[in-house]
């Protein structure tokens, strides 16, 4: 069992009341007790002074007739109201006994009665002592001095009082001690408890606060009733706990503002390592396109003269068509590399984008390899216009949906589908085709990464669709359709879009 600070309050304050009660109560009976027994040695004294000219008047000197049946009925009417006297004797100045009553109350360990009375012999009043018995009881005795007219002292009574009465007495006192210190103990330890309750609560409540917060519950609060220090220290917490939840408020934005920068910078570290690879690659463009394009329109042209002069069914032919297809080939990868680094003339204007979709896909439904596309356009109602040129919006789409169709193998769906949220304006171009590897989403926009056949591409389309996008002030991602296909998604700003 855990000691806790109320068990140690209750147990040490219940053990100190207690101890307290009891000396209180030990000192208040014992005092009693005293009193009592003064009370009763007073009282035996009055009635020893009462008693003893009543007993001379009784006797009258004669002691050798006062054991009959009729003078012990005198004197038991004599001194029958005091229920404490056992017996009494009476002694001659000398000492010797001259009466020794029987016993009102048969007794075993009685003393014997004395033949002389030395302590008490030359008093004149009556004097008491106590009488220790062997069997552990005890008396109380009285010797009371009798005087004749002349003024001499004649004889002397002994009495021997029960301590009986006093002895009740302090049994039933002690009884009403014990009582009252049952009572008073068992009130003292249920407000022993409840002051250690009052106390202990808070400090609970303060431990259970403070283990909160260790959780990272800062919005704990504990309530605080009256102005003690009990009371100010659960104040002084919840300001804790409220400065704490402030703090980390504070630091969960500027994380938010860092996560934000770093996010930031990164594009901007990419976009860097892009612009670099495109300076490099465009380095090579130059040189190449100056370099290959000549020769390769030279032997485009001999090879489409030999062409037209071979006859038909002249197994030259096929190898001339080669050429012609390689050398369209060569054209088209220095084109593309001269689209990566061209910039020329941006031409800003107001772009709808369901229009400038709509004439896109009307120009490539004639071509043969979207004659069995299906087509669907969805556009969100009062789609904004945006701020760009068209010519290059354009060609995005284009490359696009030639990605899409090549993936389709010119059978299949193509959905594009436009809306705009509070700060961009989407364009998404869905497909039911195969899609796109996982591993390949990260490396689709690097220049030469293709996934198609060596006949279908150069890796270059995606690498100049980003260029064209970011040039908008935009973005494009790609990812799976939920049609089970490719998703490729543009998004642009509208603050753009609102110049």
């Amino acid at each position: 069992m855990q000691v806790t600070l109320g068990r140690k309050l209750f147990f040490y304050t219940s053990g100190l009341l207690l101890c307290v009660l009891l000396i209180a109560f030990a000192v208040l009976e014992r005092g009693l007790a005293r009193q009592w027994q003064d009370y009763l040695q007073v009282q035996q004294v009055a009635f020893a002074r009462f008693a003893t000219p009543e007993l001379l008047k009784h006797f009258r000197g004669n002691f050798s007739q006062a054991s009959g049946p009729a003078h012990r009925e005198q004197l038991d009417g004599l001194l029958g109201f005091n229920q404490d006297l056992i017996k009494f004797s009476l002694h001659s100045p000398s000492g010797r006994v001259l009466f020794d009553s029987p016993p009102r109350v048969p007794t075993a360990d009685l003393p014997e009665t004395p033949g002389r009375l030395d302590w008490a012999e030359t008093a004149l009043d009556p004097v008491a002592r106590p009488i220790e018995l062997a069997t552990g009881g005890r008396l109380h005795e009285v010797i009371a001095p009798a005087f004749g007219p002349t003024g001499a002292r004649v004889l002397s009574v002994r009495y021997l009082f029960s301590f009986q009465s006093v002895d009740q007495r302090l049994a039933e006192m002690h009884r009403n001690f014990l009582t009252i210190a049952l009572a008073a103990a068992l009130i003292a330890v249920i407000l022993v408890a409840l002051v250690a309750k009052r106390f202990t609560q808070p400090i609970q409540r303060l431990t259970e606060g403070v283990r909160a917060v260790s959780r990272g519950e800062l919005q704990t609060h504990i309530a605080s009733k009256g102005t003690d220090e009990l009371a100010n220290l659960a104040s002084a917490f919840n300001e804790m706990a409220a400065s704490l939840e402030s703090s980390q408020t504070q630091l969960q934005e500027k994380n938010q503002q860092l996560q934000q920068a770093n996010a930031q910078l990164q594009q901007i570290h990419e976009r860097l390592i892009r612009t670099e690879r495109l300076a490099a690659v465009g380095q090579v463009a130059a040189g190449v396109s100056h370099e290959i394009d000549n020769p390769v329109g030279i032997i485009l042209g001999y090879a489409e003269l030999l062409l037209e002069d071979c006859e038909p069914g002249d197994p030259r032919s096929e190898d001339l068509r080669a050429i012609i297809d390689e050398c369209h080939r060569c054209k088209k990868i220095t084109g593309g590399l001269l689209g990566l680094v061209r910039t020329g003339t941006q031409r800003w204007e107001p772009v709808s984008l369901p229009d400038l979709v709509n004439e896109t896909i009307r120009s490539l439904q004639p071509q043969k390899l979207f004659q069995q596309i299906r087509f669907q356009l969805n556009s969100a109602p009062s789609l904004p216009l945006v701020a760009g040129d068209a010519d290059r919006l354009r060609q995005v789409l284009v490359n696009l949906l030639l990605n899409a169709a090549q993936a389709l193998q010119g059978q299949g769906g193509l959905w594009i589908e436009l809306s705009s949220g509070r700060e961009k304006i989407f364009i998404e171009v869905h497909d039911d085709g195969p899609g796109i590897d996982e591993g390949a989403l990260e490396q689709i926009f690097e220049p030469f990464f293709s996934t198609k056949g060596r006949s279908e591409g150069t890796g270059l389309g995606l690498s100049v669709c980003r260029k064209l996008v970011e040039e908008h002030g935009g973005e494009i991602t790609a990812g799976q359709s939920p049609r089970g296909g490719a998703l490729l998604r543009i998004s642009l700003p509208i603050d753009l879009a609102d110049n």
